[in-house]
C-alpha cells in the first residue's frame, strides 16, 4: 500500500520508525510505539507497510538505497579513481549528516540480524565493498597503487577506516569518539593516511 501514499503521514511514521529501531533494535520497538511517537493511528501502519516487519524492511531499504543511488552517480561521473574514493567517503558523510541514526541502525542489524539482512543489508553491503574494490584495481592498473595489494584487504581496510568514524558517534564521549564538529576532518586524515600506504613511491 505505500506507493498509494499519504506522504505526510508516512513521513512521520517512517521517520518515528528508523529513531526507535535504531535506538532500541527492531524486537524491542511495537507497533503502538511507533504510532505514538508519529501521532497517527495505528491502524494507519498495518494499512500502509502490512505491520512492523514489513515497516522495517522499507526503512531499511529505503535508508541503504539512497548511497546505493549516489554511487551510481559517482561511477557515471567520475573517471579517476582516487576521485571515485574521495567521492565515497564525501558522500557517506554527507548521508551520515542527513540521516544521523542510519548508521546506529546498521549496526544494529550487524549485531542482532534479522530476515533484512540477507534481503537487504548484505546486497548493499557488497555493492559497497565492490565498487571500492574496483577503484582500487584502477588505480593498481593505472599504476598509482603498488601492484603487491591484496584487492580484498585492500579494500576491507579502507571500507573499515571510513566507518569507524561514523560508528563512533553511536558510542559514549571517549577518546575512541570522534567529534561530531571534525568528522569531515577525521575521515580526510584517514583517507590520507591509507593512500601514504597504499600509493606507488613517487605518486
Amino acid at each position: 500500500m505505500v506507493d498509494c501514499i499519504d506522504k505526510p503521514t508516512i513521513n512521520k511514521i517512517v521517520e518515528s520508525a528508523v529513531t526507535l529501531f535504531s535506538l532500541k533494535g527492531y524486537a524491542r520497538v511495537s507497533v503502538k510505539e511507533i504510532a505514538e511517537a508519529a501521532g497517527v493511528n495505528i491502524a494507519l501502519i498495518s494499512y500502509y507497510f502490512g505491520g512492523k516487519e514489513k515497516l522495517y524492511s522499507y526503512v531499511m531499504e529505503q535508508q541503504l538505497t539512497l548511497f546505493g543511488r549516489q554511487l551510481e552517480v559517482i561511477r557515471q561521473e567520475e573517471q579517476d579513481p582516487l576521485e571515485k574514493i574521495r567521492c565515497f567517503i564525501q558522500t557517506a558523510m554527507e548521508i551520515h549528516k542527513k540521516f544521523p541514526y542510519l548508521n546506529r541502525l546498521l549496526y544494529r542489524e550487524l549485531l542482532s540480524p534479522t530476515n533484512c539482512f540477507d534481503e537487504i543489508v548484505r546486497g548493499e553491503a557488497e555493492r559497497f565493498h565492490n565498487f571500492l574494490g574496483e577503484c582500487i584495481q584502477e588505480a593498481i592498473d593505472q599504476g598509482r597503487f603498488r601492484p603487491d595489494l591484496d584487492i580484498y584487504c585492500a579494500t576491507v581496510t579502507l571500507f573499515s577506516m571510513i566507518h569507524y568514524t561514523l560508528f563512533t558517534q553511536c558510542l559514549p564521549d571517549t577518546i575512541l569518539t570522534a567529534k561530531a564538529d571534525r568528522e569531515e576532518y577525521y575521515l580526510r586524515q584517514s583517507l590520507e593516511i591509507y593512500l601514504h600506504g597504499v600509493q606507488c613511491p613517487g605518486v
